[in-house]
């Protein structure tokens, strides 16, 4: 089961991952980041870094839980910096435990007391040599994986959690032993086929176990005597130098951090340090600097005061003193990581599709989390890194694309800045103006725009605004659609050339006033000639009504005549 697990949909594209893992061992594929086991070190510096939390390790407390449940005799081994992340003497931590469901806990400071004791045994009869200490997990591994040519160098000697399992397997044969500590590279040495280290529990899994079980120190009562033990102090910079007894013939350095860690690494096969013994921490500050208390963000100078006070240094006298203790004596052996070296017509290639033609077009930001550009070029050979993780390439061509949308646009866009200053404006816009874009980018709104428009659409807050406006002089009419965009402090404006439709409006306008006149007057004409043909027709008519009334009472007088 993987030690080491990203989720993606956690993971945002900042490479932070990449950028600060020492060895690279991160892919980025599809934008999504992904470990590289064969290549990690399990420093544990991406779950560290990662804004997103997007980086988790494997807890092993549903396993350790599962141990117990099924009545196996689970022992654990807890390492000497418990005294500064939990600030308990060991006693109590002991019963802590204990009510977990442990048959027992022992200090791992008793491996550490065997890994010294080798050390000095080492130095004594290894004549002119130099060594580096094997206690750290993560240095072992970079060694072994990165820096095999050290390997003759790197003492060989197991490490305290090691030499601790191999005593206590000497003693309860049948047991099952836990580690607990601050170290996530313990895990991956648990699951070496050779180790005696069942599961691995870091101290913020063990923190919260204790936590849902709800124990915790103040139900039990405080032991009157906690003994100092020297080493004790192995947990500190420079901790396990102030265990040994010191060879005059040697000198003895500490180095702690991956830098200091990497480059005194190689200054030790390029011959540099001669007859020396080198402490070495992958962590700055020894495991008081592990991921545990990074974590936790815990000072290392606190952390040390607590782990002296354990150690009590001022007496060398008492220490730990471990009677027939077992060979604590190892072999490294190399798992070198290889990649094949990309020919430089290769990167070339890479370079010119991140749109870098020559060494000035390489900035080396270092925003995909490669220290240069070839680096990262190499990196994309290698299948680890994806083109488009170039911030510069991708702005370059997010400008670009977004400089041709605006060009294509047939709509005039203009953008303003919080100054009311032109920052941007399409061939569109000029072209309603009248004028080229070198006239106007940098100019105030006002060259061109009513700027009050703009102000009240900033102050409004509204997401459009929407105003119809006549320039008279450009002799156009627009329609103006303004969108503050307070975030990126730029006012968005799309103008829509309606001079053609306002003409053909007016126009029509025009003509139906005109066809309204000439229907008025029409109508006009035609009543003034209803009304003649009326007049005319009432004249006839009543010289008809005459006429037929005379001719009536001719016919009737005639009638009468005629009666007589």
């Amino acid at each position: 089961m993987s030690i080491l697990r990203f989720k993606k949909v956690n993971c945002k594209d900042c490479y932070k991952c990449v950028r600060n893992c020492p060895v690279k061992s991160i892919r980025v594929k599809d934008h999504v980041a992904s470990i590289i086991e064969s290549e990690c070190i399990l420093c544990g510096t991406c779950t560290i870094v990662c804004p997103q939390h997007a980086k988790e390790d494997r807890c092993d407390v549903p396993v350790v839980q599962n141990m117990i449940k099924e009545g196996k005799q689970v022992i654990a081994t807890v390492a000497p910096s418990f005294t500064a992340y939990f600030d308990l003497s060991f006693d109590t931590f002991r019963i802590m435990l204990q009510r977990l469901g442990f048959a027992d806990a022992f200090e791992t400071a008793e491996g550490a007391y065997l890994v010294k004791t080798a050390y000095e045994k080492m130095i004594a009869e290894g004549g002119e040599h130099t060594w580096i200490s094997s206690c750290c997990s993560s240095v072992n591994s970079y060694i072994k994986k990165y820096k095999p040519k050290a390997l003759k160098y790197l003492a060989p000697v197991l490490t305290p959690m090691q030499a601790h399992a191999k005593l206590l397997r000497s003693i309860y044969p049948d047991a099952e032993f836990v580690f607990i500590g601050p170290c996530l590279a313990k895990k991956g040495e648990a699951d070496e086929e050779e180790s005696d280290i069942n599961s691995v529990l870091l101290f913020e899994e063990l923190e919260e176990w204790f936590n849902s079980e709800d124990i915790n120190a103040d139900d039990i009562k405080p032991c009157e005597k906690n003994d100092a033990r020297l080493c004790r102090m192995f947990p500190a910079k420079g901790g396990i130098l102030k265990t040994m007894e010191k060879q005059n013939s040697f000198s003895y350095l500490a180095v702690d951090g991956f830098e200091a860690v990497s480059k005194t690494i190689d200054d030790v096969i390029a011959g540099k340090l001669d007859n020396c013994f080198i402490e070495m921490n992958f962590c700055a500050g020894g495991c008081l600097g592990g991921p545990s208390f990074q974590r936790k963000k815990m000072g290392t100078a606190l952390s040390e005061l607590k782990v002296i006070k354990a150690a009590g240094t001022q007496d060398r006298s008492e220490d730990f003193n471990v009677a027939d203790s077992p060979d604590v004596a190892t072999e490294f052996k190399s798992k070198r990581v290889l990649h094949l070296k990309p020919s430089e017509d290769q990167i070339e290639a890479v370079l010119r599709q991140m749109d870098k033609h020559s060494p000035e077009d390489e900035l080396n930001c270092g925003m995909c989390g490669y220290s240069t550009c070839r680096e990262k070029a190499e990196a994309v050979l290698q299948s680890k890194a994806e083109i488009s993780m170039c911030l510069p390439y991708i702005r370059k061509r997010a400008e670009s694309y977004a400089d041709k949308v605006m060009d294509s646009m047939p709509s005039a866009v203009l953008s303003v800045d919080m100054s009311f200053k032109i920052k941007q404006i399409n061939p569109a816009a000029c072209a309603i103006f009248g004028m080229e874009q070198s006239e106007l980018i940098g100019q105030p709104v006002r060259m061109i725009l009513d700027e009050t428009v703009f102000v009240e659409a900033l102050a409004s807050g509204d997401e459009y605004t929407k105003v119809n406006t006549y320039l008279p002089d450009y002799d156009v009419f627009l329609d103006e659609t303004i969108s503050p965009d307070k975030k990126a402090e730029l006012i968005i404006c799309v103008l829509q050339d309606v001079t053609a439709e306002k003409r053909a409006k007016r126009k029509s306008i025009q003509k139906k006033q005109q066809a309204a006149q000439i229907a008025d007057k029409i109508i006009d004409k035609q009543l003034r000639m209803v009304h003649e043909i009326a007049s005319l027709l009432g004249e006839t008519a009543a010289e008809t009504k005459i006429a037929i009334s005379d001719l009536k009472d001719t016919i009737i007088m005639d009638d009468e005549d005629f009666k007589r």
